[in-house]
């Protein structure tokens, strides 16, 4: 990986990849600020999901609330590089600003960019 595409205080890497690339953001959201970073979210993913190369985003939230990650996003694409592309796009940069620029939100957010190494399925060999 090469080159940072990074947005202030969260440092990405361009995945450069033709295949598949998944990326998994684990955040730490306070308590009481939930339902705030969801509606932050949501926005993000809008601008997320009409970016060429998205398939689909899934946001997990922890059955306890009180782990420090509580929220973590899923988001299957193409390729690292349509990711890549999709990082520099306006739209969603902004949108990212807005959840990590917002006064009562104190999230830390924690992406990373992977691909797939084994996929198994019932009655797959190992």
């Amino acid at each position: 990986m090469s080159g940072d595409i990074g947005f202030e205080g969260i440092e990405l890497n361009r995945s450069n990849l033709d295949g598949p690339v998944t990326l998994i953001n684990a955040f730490t959201v306070p308590p009481g600020e939930s339902e705030r970073f969801l509606t932050r979210w949501r926005d993000n993913v809008r601008a997320m999901s009409g970016q060429p190369g998205f398939i689909r985003a899934v946001m997990y939230r922890a059955l306890d609330e009180s782990v420090e990650t509580a929220f973590v996003n899923v988001a299957e694409w193409e390729s690292g590089k349509a990711l890549d592309a999709a990082r520099e796009d306006p739209g969603w940069r902004a949108a990212v600003h807005r959840i990590l620029d917002d006064p009562e939100l104190h999230i830390i957010a924690r992406p990373i960019d992977y691909r797939v190494e084994l996929d198994v399925r019932p009655g797959d060999e190992v």
